[in-house]
């Protein structure tokens, strides 16, 4: 088995993380054999410890946290590995955030345990991710970015101390109270699909954010494609009421959400700042440009 290094995210669910890898250390050096690992305290401390870990022959990287972490850990790798593409180191995950979207989503186990016997004898499965370039900056994501209303949501999540299954859906209630939705115009590949207010954009490569809602519940991760969902301004009472259609997957049949597949998506404010939220992480930008980047990463699967 190739040596493996476990990137560990204390802070990840409001410091719960920190609580699961310490319940499962013991498992980890038992399962996956030839094991360091590393505590990381800030996503600059990433790009040196996997060329530190690469250096040492590691070929396979493990996270422990959340979508957060995945994300992080997601774009150091991605710059690592553009510079070595014959031999590229894969990534696999312990879920231990708050919401575990992709882990959720993809099907994968949520308890660390089975998560980590998994991983034990996992083989890489190469994977698509998606890319957006927002204003002056760009970054990769591994699950779901949307604009508009995600940005509060999650900087309302964010900004809670004790965080719980729960904390997804308070934040998200509280924010359909005061979000006013913004004009946005959107195009898929190279053709204009929408132009009108909204209150949800997401472009999806996996299925669900929000801890559990299945956002874009067609959506896989190794088709080449985004599942794109706009959700329109609608009155708010309407929303709130429709809410509970995004955690089944039902929404798609509303007369008031709109989606459709492609591989590069443009979302452009009227000149106001627009909100955006990859995997959980917030930013912000007028015009953000995203485009699928196909089998790009080996996941262990």
């Amino acid at each position: 088995m190739d040596s493996t290094l476990v990137i560990v995210n204390p802070y990840a669910a409001g410091g719960r993380a920190g609580t699961i890898w310490a319940q499962h250390e013991a498992e980890v050096f038992d399962q996956l054999g030839e094991v360091s690992v590393v505590v990381t305290h800030h996503v600059d401390e990433l790009p040196d410890t996997l060329a530190q870990a690469a250096d040492e022959g590691v070929r396979r990287v493990i996270s422990v946290g959340g979508d957060g972490t995945n994300h992080a850990v997601l774009n150091a790798l991605m710059a690592h590995n553009a510079h070595l593409p014959d031999d590229p180191i894969s990534y696999g995950i312990i879920p231990a955030g708050t919401g575990r979207d992709f882990a959720r989503g993809s099907g994968l186990s949520l308890n660390p345990s089975a998560a980590i016997l998994r991983l034990a004898d996992a083989m890489p499965r190469l994977i698509d991710i998606g890319h957006v370039a927002y204003d002056d900056k760009s970054a990769f994501f591994l699950n779901i970015a949307d604009a508009c209303i995600g940005n509060d949501v999650v900087q309302r999540v964010e900004a809670a101390g004790d965080r719980r299954p729960w904390t997804f859906l308070s934040a998200a209630v509280r924010s359909l109270l005061r979000y006013q939705p913004e004009p946005v115009r959107i195009t898929l590949d190279g053709e204009l699909f929408y132009d009108d207010k909204a209150y949800i954009v997401a472009v999806a490569n996996g299925t669900t954010f929000g801890s559990g809602m299945q956002i874009a519940p067609e959506a896989r991760i190794d088709d080449g494609w985004f599942d794109v969902i706009v959700v329109e301004a609608m009155p708010r009472w309407e929303i709130l009421l429709n809410l509970r259609l995004i955690y089944s997957g039902t929404h798609l049949d509303h007369p008031k959400v709109y989606t459709k597949r492609a591989k590069t998506v443009t979302i452009e404010s009227d000149g106001r700042i627009l909100g955006m939220d990859l995997d959980g992480e917030p930013a912000e930008a007028q015009q953000m440009t995203f485009s699928v980047k196909p089998q790009a990463l080996p996941m262990l699967w």
